[in-house]
């Protein structure tokens, strides 16, 4: 599998810093989004701890060592240096972030996440939300409290209840599957998916190939639509090796190669009966000579 990732951020219409982080990793074939809390500059700090953290966590992991646990690391890596950072800044007591993380290893993809920052995947042009919000109306949610439509406009909608640098000891979920050539994968803040629909970043995607266009339209949307908070987006493509060396032809031409030699083995064999036959005539014939 070959993979790429794009990845941008942006400080919104409303806000006056980015408290957002977002990282991606050609070399280690992972991509992540971190959102700050914490105000006077705090969240900004999480985050980049985070990322720190995470990067550090693929640079140090062993070959050999499993990309759900690599995963895993990264992420409670993140959550004992926020924490670390918090004892030794009072100031920045209440700092914390989400984390979105997806890393992909041969033809399986592995996802990390806490608090409520998203990753999707589009795959046959539908797009499915694969993290689950750690967050308050997510709960009443679940519990059957609350509908769909009724989680965009609670009053805690921002409430999460899980995010680096919460406790000592956090609980990351973390999942994975197998990937399939076409493949891509959105990771954002809540400053896109709170400002876009499902609906309307599955037509971004669907009218847009290249993870540049996709990232910056989506951007976009979260902007025209209030842009009230920052907004972090980065795509990840998926695609066969064979993708890039006009595979069609190729497989083609073995196709045709092989029927050729078929054709012709059948061939061979069938003028080969009447070859006989012809030579079996021609002994007859001369029998009766001898």
């Amino acid at each position: 599998m070959r993979y790429s990732f794009y990845g941008e951020t942006n400080v919104g219409r409303v806000r006056d810093h980015n408290e957002d982080a977002f990282l991606t990793s050609d070399n280690h074939a992972f991509g992540m989004v971190s959102d700050g809390m914490g105000g006077l500059a705090a969240g900004e700090v999480a985050s980049q701890i985070a990322k720190d953290s995470v990067n550090a966590a693929f640079e140090n992991a062993e070959p050999n060592m499993a990309l759900s646990r690599i995963v895993n690391n990264a992420i409670t890596d993140a959550n004992t240096n926020v924490r670390k950072a918090q004892k030794e800044k009072p100031e920045a007591s209440g700092m914390g972030c989400t984390c979105v993380l997806l890393a992909f290893r041969k033809k399986e993809y592995c996802i990390g996440y806490v608090g409520d920052s998203r990753i999707y995947r589009y795959r046959d042009n539908q797009l499915q939300q694969l993290t689950v919000d750690h967050s308050y109306v997510e709960e009443l949610f679940q519990r059957g409290l609350i509908s769909e439509e009724e989680k965009s406009t609670h009053p805690y909608k921002n409430s999460i209840t899980r995010y680096v640098g919460h406790e000592d000891v956090i609980k990351v979920d973390v999942s994975s599957g197998p990937l399939k050539s076409g493949d891509r994968f959105i990771l954002c803040s809540d400053g896109l998916h709170g400002e876009v629909t499902a609906s309307q970043m599955a037509g971004v995607l669907r009218d847009n190939m290249n993870p540049k266009d996709c990232v910056q339209k989506l951007i976009q949307l979260a902007l025209e639509h209030g842009g009230k908070d920052n907004v972090s987006v980065v795509i990840a493509s998926v695609e066969n090796d064979l993708d890039e060396i006009s595979s069609g032809q190729l497989s083609g031409e073995i196709v045709h190669k092989k029927s050729a030699k078929k054709k012709q083995g059948f061939l061979h064999r069938f003028l080969g009966l009447f070859i006989d036959e012809d030579e079996e005539e021609d002994n007859e014939k001369e029998k009766p000579g001898q």
